[in-house]
Parts: C-alpha cells; structure tokens; sequence
C-alpha cells in the first residue's frame, strides 16, 4: 500500500511538473492568440475592400473572381502581419500578459453580440434614410456588379414629365447613383451572394461584432484584457452601437478598420517574441486600414487628421515604421477618394460645405505638421526643449524674485485645462446658444412637425447641436463622460510631459508612444463632432455621428482610468477583495446608464404567472423591456417585397403618382423586382394616361403604384391594394433618448392591366 501510494504521489508529481513546464513554454500562445483575433477582421476588410472597390471602379463585380482574389490576399495579409505578433504590451511599470479565461470572455462577447443583432435586425428594405439606400445599392451591385443604375428611359416609350431621382438616389448623364460612399455596399454585397436579401440585412450583424472584437483589442492593448471584456460589454450595451448593428449603416465598418488599423500600427512599435522586428507590414496595414475608413464615411477624412502630426513625429524620430505607416495612409485615403470622386460625385457635391470646413482643419494640421518637421535635427530639438525649460523672473516688492512658469510648465498646464474647460464648456453651450441654420425646407418642414409633436415652439430652423454633450450623456452616462474627461488631463499632462522631457524611464516612454496617436484620434473627433455633428436633429437617427470615435473614445479614456484606480488600490496594500470591489464599482458605473437607456425597462400592472408563484417570480415576470433595443424594426419587409415584385410581374414598367411613395418604394422595385421605375411628376391625370400609352406603344406592360386608389385610378382598370404592412420604425425625438420604436404602416396600392 505505501509503495503504490508513493508510486501515485510520485507520478502526480512529475505531470504536475511537466503542466508546469508547458505552461511556462507556451505562455506566450494566449497574447498571441488575442493579437491575432483582433487584427484579423481589419485585414479581412482590407482583403475584401482593396479588390472590391478595383473592380467596382472597373465595372465588373462579379462574386466568382471576387472569391478567387479575396482568399489568397486574405491568406498573404495575415501570413506577413502575424509573422511576428507580440504577446505583451508595454504598461506604466510592467507588461501586459493575457489569461486563457479573458481571451475566452473577450472573444465569446462580441459573438453573442453578434448573434443578438441578428437575430434583432432591422429590415429596411424600402427607403426611409441611409440605411434603404445602402441596403438597395449593395443588393444592386451584387446582382449587377456595376454602381451605375440605368434609368431606362427607352422602355418608358420617350414619355415627359419623368422624375427617376428619388431620395438618396441622383441621376448624372442617364444613370442613377446612389448617394453613399461604396464602402459598405461592398461588404452588403458579399452577403448578398450567399444568401441574397436576407444575407445582405445580416451583414450589419457580423460587421457589429467584428467592431466589437477590434474594440475590444484596442483597450486590451491599453488598458488589459480584462478591461476590454467590460468595455466590450459596456459598448455592446450602448443604444447607438446597438442602432447601427442592426441595420446598414457605415460606421460599424469605419470602428472595424478604425480599431483594427491601431492595434495594427500598435503591435508595430512593440517587439514580438521572436525577435526585435520592426513591424513594418504592421505598420503599413495598419496605415491602409486608416486610410480605408474613408471608403466607407467621407467624414472619416477629417478624423484621421492628427495621424499626420504623428506620421511627421515618427520621422522625426527616425522610427521605421514611418515609412510603411505614411504609404498605408495616403494609399487607403487616396482611394477612398478616388471612389467618391468617381462613384459618388453628385453625394460629395451636396457635402461641399462640410468638405470645406475639412479643408481648413487640413490647412491648420498641414501648419503643425511643418512645424514638427524641423525637429528631425537635433540640435532644434536642443534648442526647443531648453526654450521650453527658459524661466523669466523679475524682482518683486521687498526684494523678492517672481518667477513666471516656463513654457514647458505652460504647455503642461493647458493639457490639464483643456479637457475640463471642453467639459464645462459643452455642457454650458445649451444655457448661451442656440444653434439655427437649417436651409432646406424639407428638413424644415419636419422638425417643425416633430416639435409640434413634442409641445415645443415651432422653429424648423433649429439643428440642437448646442445638446450634443447631453446625447452622450443619454447613452454613455455622465460616469463615463467624468471619467473619460480625468483619463484625457493624465493622459495629455503625461505625453506634453514625455515630449519636452529626455529623463522619463522606458516603460513609460513605452507606454506613452502607444497611447500618442489613439488619444489624438479621440480628442480631435470627439471636439469636431460635438461642436458640428452635422447630423439630422432627431434621435435615434442623429446618434450615429457619435459611434466611429465619440462613445468608443470616451469609453476607452474611462476605463483606462477604471484600471489605474483599481491599479492604485493595490498599490495602497488593499485586500484583493477591496481591489475587486473598486472594479466592480467601476463597471457598474459604466454599464448602468447605457443598459437603462438601450432597454428602458419597466414594471407591468399584472404579472404573468399564475396566483400561487413566489414573489420573486412574480417580479421578474412584470419586468418589460420597451426599449429600442429590445426590438426590430420593419419587420416582414422582405416578404412585403417579395409580394410587390409578385404583383408588378414581369416585362413592367413602373409609374409612381407621388414622390414619397416613389421615394420609399422605387430604388426597390429597380433593385429587388429588378423592373424600371419614375415619378410622374406632376401626375395629372392626362399626363398619366400618356405615360401608360407611351409604355404600350415599346410593348411593355404599365404599372403605376400609388398610395390610394384615387392616386392609381384608370379608367377600365379597378385598382387593388398589393399589401398593408403594420410594423414598427425608428422613433423621432428631438429632446431626449428614444423611449422606444415608433408604428409604421407601409401601404401601396396598383392598377395594372390583365397580364403576366
């Protein structure tokens, strides 16, 4: 008995030993994993992306050859930019090392995510916005591979008074084009083709939870990955991030390769275990990524502004990476705007007066992009930094010298004020401003309504932009905002710090140098977009503005500062439970105010259950959650559509009688029933009794759709309803988060002649 009992604990002993071993070999393999997953679906964009919008340009998108090109470039990408991954990210005294279990939690989110939005989509299948138009210009491009949407004026029999433009559709030299930017209609396509309409409207999901993904390896580099599975969960609960995930929209595309081009250009300036590599391929992938977002938003070219100060630091430091990084960016950028400029020119001609406020912010970043130039030498840097350090002084009463601050004590002083007199500043704007200069009547005529709506004076004029701090604090919570604005004066006091200064130690200089461009790509969005959102007033439409950086980026600075608190707390000698408790705190700070907003729960009058069930469950069973993200919007439009094409039939062309229902229906009928379609305009009845001859006269069959019988009434012809559609669509609300999703009815009506 003893010598088997020795024998067993003899063996334990040597297995334990060797887990041991392997543990130590392979504890590089978790930071590896997590550097590689949140790379991957920025250069899985990119490899979709490059040749998508080559042969868009080209006029040739065809699924097959998009295949065959799309999988090795994929394949290459993510052979020359994980070679040599880092497993460890410098910390302000130590390295970042990655746990099984939070590689885990840190992936399994944004999958639920994911999933969620799926399975909650919205089905914005006839246009009312940007989404319709994205989804009818991806599902266009998929079946027709070209961006050009002919009119077809000839099957019409040469009829006047024909209007083929329509909301977000413009017409330029016989073809109409979508006013959107071909990003995102790109990535609408693929999921077109497997699995048409409805792969199409799943694709903001798998876009939403690859954001979340990228996100989350941003903050894991930053602030650990710990901390990125609660700003996962806090951003996944947010109300807006939740609103563009689930219908097509492009900006969970600009945070995929937003996110995912700063961990790219991060994971560059860190030595990976295998050797001191320069991470050029990283450099420049990351570089192509940022460059990319202006594929898919036109505002990104603004947000990538303070990339350029630090592409000319970078040189200045004579770092490798500057190189391949500036390549990446004027390549992506450059793109980006050879697609607008070709695919979208009448979009960017109605944006002329934001591109011009862009251009400005160019000239005034051109002006410190120079003058960080001359710093390449070093007897300037010499010359700056004991400028910086001069004291002027003078004697004072009695004798006494007054010394003022030098420049350095200066320029470190404004570091810290400014992000608290932004602060107090936005938040004081509603109380001094009034922010008016709407101009068209449209937009005019509609907050007029909605302001009549919600009991307040007409003003159509009003744009609510002196709110835009209050929108953030709808959805992200003051916490958040109070911590984000702590996490920017340590910041911006420590990097003013690390510029003027030689005596920092390495870890911090480590440190800092990750952090230099994230926090200039926050603080520079964060203040454009909330002094000028340049977005419709009304909520929750007027929330997407501040997806991309806004909510992210303050995100990010709170947590940072959550993980220095609790950092502190150990340092101080507190117990791993009190050390447990301040984290604890911490996220419960940052996560309450979205979940309330996002879900508005509430009590029922009466519970569900039956009389004799425990309390607890009659409690739970009284909770409702009547909050927009707790359900879809426009439902069963696809099948609503699949009965309009069934009932318009072939060889058609199509007539409309009235310019809202051309505007929600028409880019359906070219795009899904795949039939011509114009505007009467104006539709009176002589002129509509010749369009119908002139569609006759070219052998086609003529269908006009209106909204009443009384709008599509021929003689001869009894006009019937195609579908009644009751289902729910965004709210519009100018003075507060949206309490939940609106009623829509979506009713047509058709007179159309016997046939096939």
């Amino acid at each position: 008995m003893r010598t088997a009992a020795g024998w067993l604990t003899a063996a334990d002993a040597r297995v334990t030993d060797r887990g041991a071993r392997l543990a130590r070999r392979w504890s590089w393999l978790p930071g590896w994993v997590f550097a590689a997953v949140t790379q991957a679906p920025a250069l899985l964009a990119i490899a979709w992306l490059v040749p998508g919008i080559g042969m868009l340009l080209a006029g040739r998108l065809l699924p097959m050859p998009m295949v065959i090109i799309f999988v090795p470039l994929a394949v290459a990408l993510c052979y020359f930019a994980m070679r040599q991954l880092p497993v460890g990210w410098p910390r302000f005294g130590d390295a970042r090392r990655v746990s099984v279990t939070s590689l885990l939690l840190m992936v399994a989110i944004p999958a639920g995510f994911g999933v969620w939005q799926a399975f909650s989509r919205a089905e914005p299948v006839f246009v009312n916005g940007d989404p319709g138009v994205g989804l009818q210009y991806g599902y266009w491009i998929a079946k027709h591979g070209t961006a050009l949407i002919p009119t077809a004026a000839g099957l019409f029999g040469g009829s006047a008074n024909l209007d083929f433009a329509t909301s977000g559709f413009t017409v330029s030299g016989g073809s109409i084009t979508p006013a959107l930017m071909p990003g995102l209609p790109l990535v609408l396509a693929g999921g077109a083709w497997l699995g048409g309409l409805g792969g199409a409207l799943l694709m903001p999901a798998v876009l939403g939870g690859c954001a979340l993904l990228s996100f989350g390896g941003l903050v894991g580099r930053l602030c650990g990955v710990w901390w990125a599975v609660a700003a996962e969960l806090v951003l996944g609960l947010c109300l807006p991030e939740v609103y563009v995930t689930r219908t097509p929209m492009s900006e969970p595309l600009v945070q995929v390769l937003l996110f995912g081009g700063l961990c790219l250009f991060i994971d560059s300036l860190v030595p990976s275990r295998a050797s001191s590599g320069r991470g050029l391929a990283l450099a420049g992938f990351g570089g192509l990524a940022l460059g990319l977002t202006v594929l898919a938003s036109i505002g990104s070219l603004g947000m990538l502004l303070p990339a350029f100060p630090v592409l000319a630091a970078l040189s200045v430091a004579r770092r490798p990476q500057a190189g391949p990084f500036g390549l990446g960016i004027f390549a992506g950028v450059g793109t980006g705007l050879a697609a607008g400029l070709v695919l979208a020119r009448a979009y960017l001609s109605s944006l002329s007066a934001q591109l011009h406020l862009i251009g400005f912010a160019v000239a005034g970043f051109g002006v410190v992009t120079a003058l960080v130039a001359p710093l390449a030498f070093l007897g300037v840097r010499v010359w700056v930094r004991r400028a910086c350090a001069y004291q002027v002084s003078f004697k004072w009463f009695w004798g006494e010298r007054f010394v003022f601050p030098s420049l350095g004590h200066v320029l470190t002083g404004l570091a810290v004020a400014l992000p608290v007199l932004a602060l107090a500043g936005f938040a004081a704007r509603p109380y001094l401003q009034t922010v008016r200069g709407q101009t068209d009547p449209a937009m005019i005529r509609a907050v007029a309504t909605l302001q009549r709506l919600e009991r307040l004076p007409a003003d159509g004029t009003r744009q609510y932009y002196e709110h835009s701090l209050y929108w953030v604090f709808w959805y992200l919570g003051v916490p958040t905002v109070l911590l984000a604005c702590a996490g920017a004066v340590v910041l911006g006091r420590r990097l003013v710090r690390r510029a003027l200064s030689s005596d920092s130690s390495v870890s911090l200089v480590a440190a800092m140098r990750l952090w230099a461009l994230p926090l200039l790509l926050i603080a520079w969005p964060v203040a454009a977009v909330l002094w000028n959102p340049s977005v419709v007033p009304w909520q929750p439409l007027g929330s997407h503005r501040l997806v991309p950086v806004v909510l992210p980026g303050l995100l990010l600075l709170a947590v940072w500062v959550s993980s220095r608190l609790t950092s502190w707390a150990a340092v101080l000698g507190a117990a791993r439970a009190v050390v447990v408790l301040v984290a604890a705190c911490c996220v419960l700070a940052l996560a309450i105010p979205p979940l309330v907003t996002t879900f508005n729960p509430g009590l029922a009058a009466k519970p569900s259950v039956g009389p004799y069930s425990s309390g607890l469950s009659r409690l739970i069973s009284r909770v409702r959650l009547r909050g927009v993200g707790a359900s879809a919007t426009y439902a069963s439009s696809v099948s609503a559509a699949a009965s309009l094409c069934a009932a318009i039939g072939s060889s058609a062309s199509v007539v409309f009688t009235d310019p809202a229902t051309a505007a929600s229906f028409a880019p359906a009928v070219r795009g899904v029933c795949d039939q011509p379609a114009a505007l009467i305009a104006p539709a009176s009845p002589a002129a509509l009794r010749l369009a119908v001859q002139s569609i006759e006269q070219v052998g086609r069959r003529p269908v006009v759709l209106g909204a009443s019988p009384a709008a599509v009434a021929r003689s001869g012809i009894t006009p019937w309803q195609v579908f009644s559609l009751q289902t729910s669509g965004d709210a519009e609300v100018l003075t507060g988060p949206p309490a939940g999703n609106w009623p829509v009815t979506y009713s047509i009506w058709l007179a159309a002649p016997a046939g096939p």
